[in-house]
């Protein structure tokens, strides 16, 4: 597939992932990402890469709330003949698959961040540019790390 074809799959696939979730989630989405894949212990190029998209949550889910995001995220991944793969509940976390092979997530992270992640693939590996066009600048924090802390009060999910 295409890298622009690979972009419409990955919004897809995270539209398809919050269209489930009710109350609605503030998020922003995470320029995409092209990762070459390898193998052997030289390392050698496969030939192809897969690509990635974060969806970063903004809406405040109090640590109460992280039973019913897995639950209704399984259930809408589900519904959508998503397989899933594994769950970890000591540090929250869920992975599936689609019936077409591509890989979906949802990562809790330690400071109140919450991540959908989608990946497809294969891409061809493009190394001169970026594969997805001209970089749009991710919102930072002053330290310059990723804006990524949610900020948003919600109801439902934040109490």
């Amino acid at each position: 597939m295409t890298p622009e074809q690979a972009v419409q799959v990955l919004d897809a696939l995270l539209d398809g992932t919050m269209a489930a979730i009710r109350p609605r989630l503030r998020y922003w989405d995470g320029w995409p990402r092209s990762v070459e894949q390898t193998a052997g212990p030289d390392d050698r190029s496969l030939g192809y890469a897969i690509a990635t998209r974060d969806r970063y949550v903004m809406t405040k889910i109090a640590p109460t709330k992280h039973g019913a995001l897995l639950g209704i995220t399984e259930r809408g991944w589900e519904a959508r003949g998503y397989t899933i793969t594994s769950v970890n509940p000591r540090q929250p976390a869920m992975f599936a698959t689609t019936g077409a092979g591509y890989g979906v997530c949802v990562l809790f992270g330690a400071a109140g961040n919450v991540t959908f992640q989608a990946a497809v693939g294969p891409i061809p590996v493009i190394r001169d540019r970026d594969p997805f066009g001209t970089y749009i600048p991710e919102p930072t924090l002053a330290n310059g790390n990723l804006d990524i802390i949610p900020r948003y009060d919600d109801p439902f999910w934040s109490y």
